[in-house]
């Protein structure tokens, strides 16, 4: 017989296991406490510390450290559900007012060009996974949002903890210190191809070294040149040689995914300039750099790496004043090499704060970046005119290509399998698709766009899906259907070549070369008819048509002097010319 003492039973008016709360008293006010007051500054003052719990393990962590034992579910059950009519809200049994908040993407909106460069990026992806990673380098770049100095840093992309009646608020010694006191991080993300992905967009990952290079706000800005020498950079770091790197060397094809802003936009000129002097500093076979469209960059590669970067900011303080305040009492600025002295100070503690983290298992290179040296010069960068630039270079409102000539007294050889998948060097224009009665079609502009894959369009007769008003172009422009460039790209497509162009300015420029090279290549007639104002009505080849050409291009050289100055004196009324003794011995030769 066994005989049970009264004091180690306790009697209980519900069945089952007891709640936590009931063992743990305290719980919920500490959940409570922790929400409402975990973004003040520190109790006493002392120093610039921020308390701040943003994710639900680092409040179990920080119940844990308080004497509060329970698993990562069981915290999340005293929060409020995200949605209370759900089987998994009911589970939330008198929750405290704390919920997890999320960051949304109420700000995304949709762009009528969304598939199109959706389509221009699979198609990159789809080159690069058939390259391979040994001749591919893909990268994607953006500047993270600037990181104030003397404010606590925001986090979007993590998970928040915040009282649903309260909104977290600065502590009151937390105020903004100056205009433009503020750090700009460049970021970098490596992207790993996978081995054998032959055409897969999939083979192309997320995962890779991030580079960030860190500069004043104030002192230097984000331009074309500051991200060439992030380039140039990434060329010398160890961490990126996988990525850039192929037996010693830089790998032939380039491809780069950006944000779309001023500075890295692939139809600025600027933007081209940088990526012309990349083409040819290191002797690459193509180099293709393209954007998403507007307010789509958040689907870029290289936002991945934002989201831990945030993490870090958490909380952290970045001090204006380590070596003493540079700033008078209206917040100006009163000694400019101090000033220079503390912004060093704040972004080396930032560079420290972001270089030991690894993102998915790869390294995170941070580097402050002097203002004195923080973009190339401009008359460093290797130049073209716009014969080669035509030869080498295809523009476009989201992309930007350039890709060696067959001409070897111009470009080397391919280092790459390009010209193999390429064989019209560049990317074709995307085309939507559909079925219609008469087999395939392009589809029109009432019709849900759906592009091919890059091998389809390349593999595409465009004489035959193409409407007959489409048929005209010489050369099919590659924004022939982006919404929103369809009504505009008439106005931007040379009347000589058929070359089309990203902006009526590059068209300005290219026609002057036309105007150079009739100069110095004049048409030699085989005769001559008559003459109006500056033109002069010729046949050019034997049995040939007439036609009206001005006069500065036609080189009359070796015409007998007498007829020349006959010519030169003829009136706008459309004289005869004695044929008999001008125009059937026109060189003067017995």
């Amino acid at each position: 017989m066994f005989i049970f003492s009264a004091k180690f039973l306790s009697v209980r008016s519900n069945i089952g296991r007891p709640r936590l709360e009931e063992q743990q008293t305290d719980l919920l006010k500490a959940i409570c406490d922790i929400a409402i007051y975990g973004s003040a500054a520190q109790d006493k003052r002392q120093f610039e510390a921020i308390r701040s719990i943003h994710t639900l393990d680092e409040l179990k962590d920080a119940l844990f450290h308080q004497g509060f034992k329970l698993s990562r579910s069981a915290t999340y059950l005293r929060l409020l559900p995200r949605r209370s009519n759900t089987a998994e809200g009911g589970r939330h049994v008198n929750p405290v007012p704390v919920k997890l908040q999320k960051a949304t993407n109420t700000k995304h909106h949709d762009h009528s060009d969304g598939r199109f460069c959706t389509s221009t990026i699979r198609s990159l992806e789809e080159l690069s996974s058939l390259l391979g990673p040994e001749e591919v380098a893909f990268l994607s770049q953006d500047d993270k949002a600037r990181v104030v100095i003397g404010l606590t840093a925001a986090n979007k992309q993590s998970p928040f903890l915040m009282h649903i009646e309260y909104r977290v608020k600065l502590p009151d010694h937390n105020w903004v210190v100056a205009q433009r006191h503020k750090l700009i991080p460049s970021v970098t993300a490596g992207i790993i191809i996978k081995k054998n992905g032959l055409g897969k967009p999939e083979a192309v990952g997320y995962s890779g070294p991030t580079y960030v290079g860190i500069r004043s706000g104030k002192h230097s800005s984000s331009t074309a040149y500051s991200h060439a020498l992030d380039f140039k950079r990434l060329t010398e770091l160890e961490e990126f040689a996988p990525i850039l790197r192929h037996d010693g060397i830089i790998k032939p094809v380039v491809v780069i995914v950006v944000d779309g802003g001023p500075d890295e936009n692939p139809r600025y000129r600027k933007v081209i300039q940088v990526a012309i002097h990349h083409f040819l500093e290191h002797n690459l076979d193509a180099i293709f750099i393209a954007t998403n469209a507007p307010g789509r960059s958040a689907f870029n590669r290289v936002e991945r790496r934002m989201s831990p970067l945030s993490r870090e900011l958490a909380g952290l303080l970045l001090p204006h004043d380590h070596y003493r305040s540079h700033l008078d009492s209206q917040m100006r600025t009163t000694d400019e090499h101090l000033e220079r002295q503390n912004f060093k100070f704040a972004g080396k503690t930032l560079a420290e704060v972001w270089g030991g983290l690894i993102i998915d298992g790869y390294p995170t290179v941070a580097e402050f970046i002097e203002p004195e040296a923080s973009e190339v010069d401009p008359e460093s960068l290797e130049c073209r005119d716009q014969c080669w630039f035509s030869n080498h270079v295809r523009t476009s409102q989201y992309m930007l290509q350039i890709v060696k000539c067959d001409n070897r007294s111009c470009c080397s050889p391919l280092r790459s399998s390009l010209s193999t998948v390429l064989p019209g060097r560049f990317l074709p224009p995307p085309i939507p698709l559909i079925h219609s009665s008469d087999g395939l079609k392009a589809a029109g502009k009432d019709d849900h766009q759906h592009f091919p894959s890059l091998f389809v369009a390349i593999s595409l007769d465009v004489s035959k899906i193409l409407p007959k008003s489409y048929l005209g172009f010489k050369k099919i422009p590659y924004d022939l259907f982006c919404p929103s460039q369809t009504n505009l790209v008439n106005d931007r497509i040379c009347t000589t070549c058929g070359l089309y162009h990203a902006s009526l300015v590059m068209l300005k420029e290219h026609k002057k070369e036309h105007k150079v090279t009739a100069a110095t290549k004049k048409i030699r007639p085989k005769r001559v008819v008559t003459r109006r104002r500056n033109e002069l009505l010729v046949a050019t080849a034997d049995g040939g048509d007439l036609d009206w050409l001005d006069s500065d291009t036609v080189d009359l050289t070796g015409i007998p002097m007498d007829w020349a100055e006959g010519v030169e004196n003829l009136n706008d009324s459309h004289p005869i010319i004695d044929i008999e003794k001008h125009l059937l011995n026109p060189w003067g030769e017995d």
